[in-house]
């Protein structure tokens, strides 16, 4: 199990988790919080994860599985091989957290 710290800004998209050649990054539980109102995108490069979340001024989004399977099998989402975790914001607009995932070998 690995661990990120979010802190995106930037409008369109941010670097969560760096790619790894080779290898899908698999989210098991994340938790992001909006210091004003945007919409909040999960990519795997480019490419949507989720919808976009409507995020309100002190406003939130988490999710989480409730079980992780041995070796990892569980999980919310998970990249394409060898590209990064993103998270593409609709504006300009602090979001922070943090997410927990596993890198499985493809």
């Amino acid at each position: 199990m690995k661990f990120a710290a979010i802190n995106a800004s930037a409008s369109g998209s941010n670097a969560i988790v760096a790619a790894v050649t080779g290898k899908r990054i698999r989210v098991v539980s994340y938790v992001i919080v909006a210091a004003g109102a945007v919409t909040a995108t999960w990519q795997s490069a480019s490419t949507a994860l989720s919808g976009p979340m409507s995020l309100a001024s002190s406003g939130g989004a988490s999710a989480s599985v409730g079980i992780l399977a041995p070796g990892g099998a569980y999980g919310l989402f998970q990249t394409e091989p060898g590209e990064a975790l993103n998270l593409s914001l609709g504006g300009a607009v602090n979001v922070a957290g943090h997410l927990c995932y596993i890198e499985v070998n493809v």
